[in-house]
């Protein structure tokens, strides 16, 4: 007997996506008068629209200008004491219940206000990515983000307790008293970085021995960075850590903590943040907006039209996308993705456009289970972004190697394409 798939929201994960974009598009028609009113930076950016936008379905998005983050960024400068999140600030102070920052990776940080209605969408939507990739009432969840404030701080520990679960806040230890607490509290599932999940990987069996105490690990969530879309590293991380499932997710901190997922597929992250956030599919070059179809790329573009403290309406997240696909054996109809790379992060080589981690996937091919996917990309200078000779490129063998598999790998790396 097949068991009925569990949704977190029934109606609208199943719902054809088409009549979910229609939805949307209702929303954002009745949002955007007064969004200009309670926004100063969108009484600007929307100055010349008409008062009333027919909206029959996101089509019609593309008469509303992009947000960019040099406009939130700029309007976070003109900060007052009444307005102290800057010109977005779309309500009055004594309306903010909490504060969240992004991680200031691409520059100065940006702070985002929340009512106590954004904290119960962000709780909600959050809470339904968790559903999505496996987490459960019963689970035991390590949270791995050690500070509060940033965006996968308080507001993902919002959503383990709504889902349930049992939090175990254990971001900011030491990573061997990480592994022994996760032990000694039979710890079910966790949240972690890429990077962060095959370094628990690697030390996840002699911590174990030394507790005497069995892994009762079964889900590994992992986000915040790319490469757990890679099969070699996702094995590293399933094997180490002796699980059964391994989930990416991902979200933005401008618009909502976590809104995508993958199900039990592990075949692309759905988005599960439709009852608060449109989510569009454009060309990054010419800003077209492009359909949600197997094996097409371009950048996510957000319009979030339940929000109420710092509001964002098309903005350009700058992170690329594949649609893996569009359907799902679990009957969650919105597409499925990976995401390929930043804006920030792309390089042009002798003409096209390469992201660093296709650069990383096509080593991490060529010498399988020997190297991390940790690498070190060297330019000339600073603002370098066209290459037109080879890249030269730092890789990191794995500790698993000998001293003198490493002198082996070396010459091997160096050997290929003429050491760069």
């Amino acid at each position: 007997m097949t068991s009925t798939p569990a949704y977190w929201n029934h109606e609208l994960e199943t719902l054809p996506w088409s009549e979910v974009e229609q939805w949307q598009a209702t929303q954002i028609a009745s949002a955007l008068p007064a969004l200009r009113q309670r926004s100063g930076l969108y009484a600007d950016l929307h100055a010349h629209l008409p008062d009333v936008l027919p909206m029959r379905d996101l089509r019609d998005l593309q008469v509303l200008p992009f947000t960019l983050k040099s406009d939130l960024r700029a309007a976070q400068d003109a900060s007052t004491a009444a307005a102290p999140l800057g010109r977005n600030q779309a309500v009055a102070t004594d309306s903010l219940v909490q504060c969240i920052s992004s991680s200031g990776t691409t520059g100065q940080p940006l702070y985002y206000g929340l009512t106590a209605a954004d904290v119960e969408r962000f709780t909600d939507a959050i809470a339904n990515t968790w559903f999505t990739a496996g987490l459960r009432p019963d689970d035991v969840v390590a949270h791995l983000v050690g500070l509060p404030m940033v965006a996968g701080g308080l507001p993902y520990a919002d959503g383990f307790r709504r889902v349930g679960a049992t939090l175990c806040w254990l971001g900011g230890f030491p990573t061997d008293r990480i592994l022994r607490e996760m032990r000694r509290l039979r710890v079910s599932a966790l949240l972690s970085t890429t990077s962060f999940g095959l370094y628990l990987a690697e030390q996840w069996e002699e911590v174990g021995r030394q507790t005497g105490i069995a892994s009762a690990l079964r889900l590994v969530m992992g986000g915040g960075e790319p490469g757990l879309n890679q099969p070699e590293i996702r094995t590293r991380i399933r094997q180490g850590l002796g699980i059964s499932s391994l989930r990416e997710t991902m979200g933005l901190g401008d618009v909502l903590s976590s809104m995508w997922s993958e199900c039990e597929a592990e075949d692309g992250m759905h988005f599960n943040a439709q009852r608060y956030v449109a989510v569009e599919l454009i060309d990054p070059e010419t800003g077209e907006q492009k359909p949600w179809t197997e094996g097409a790329t371009g950048e996510l573009v957000y319009t979030a039209f339940a929000r109420d403290a710092t509001p964002v309406a098309r903005y350009r997240s700058r992170d690329h996308a594949l649609v893996t696909g569009t359907r799902c054996a679990c009957g969650r109809t919105s597409p499925r993705i990976r995401c390929i790379g930043r804006t920030d992060d792309m390089l042009i080589y002798k003409g096209m456009n390469v992201f660093p981690a296709a650069i990383r996937d096509l080593i991490t091919l060529r010498f399988p289970g020997q190297v991390t996917p940790n690498l070190r990309l060297w330019k000339t200078h600073a603002a370098q972004v066209r290459f037109d000779d080879p890249i030269a490129v730092d890789v990191e063998a794995s500790g698993r190697l000998s001293a003198e598999q490493s002198q082996v790998l070396a010459r091997a790396a160096h050997s290929t394409d003429g050491g760069q």
